[in-house]
């Protein structure tokens, strides 16, 4: 290889060595660590369902075998990716939608739920589990 080939080489290679410090920067820390969640790092903002991947793994134990469940954020317009978080987090229980009959026990992501036929079972700080009475 020649002295110019080589020269180009290194430059290419340092250029995309900056982009990838930069990008690792821009997607925030920790960097030698294993994510929390799949959708960690994966943009430079918090991702849509990420605090509903965090909050379903604590809640599942509380709830029964085979209980309806549904798990959106109150007051917001697109309920589907939390929606969509539960039926995979939640195989053993029966993931309905938010715009179903009341289900069983709601998991509110985020926000308070305010029903008046709902209680609160536990609340994390992602968000909490309500159990209708």
């Amino acid at each position: 290889m020649g002295r110019g080939e080589k020269a180009i080489v290194t430059g290419a290679t340092l250029i995309l060595l900056l982009a990838f410090i930069g990008r690792l920067y821009t997607r925030g820390g920790p960097y030698f660590e294993r994510p929390l969640t799949i959708v960690d790092h994966v943009a430079p903002d918090k991702h849509d369902t990420r605090d509903a991947l965090v909050l379903l793994p604590k809640v599942r134990p509380l709830l029964p075998r085979g209980a309806h469940v549904t798990c959106f954020e109150p007051g917001e317009r697109d309920t589907m990716p939390d929606f969509f978080a539960a039926v995979g987090q939640l195989p053993q229980q029966t993931v309905v939608s938010p715009d179903s009959e009341l289900p069983q026990y709601v998991i509110a992501i985020r926000q308070p739920f305010t029903h008046t036929a709902y209680r609160v079972i536990a609340e994390f700080p992602e968000g909490r589990l309500y159990c209708r009475d």
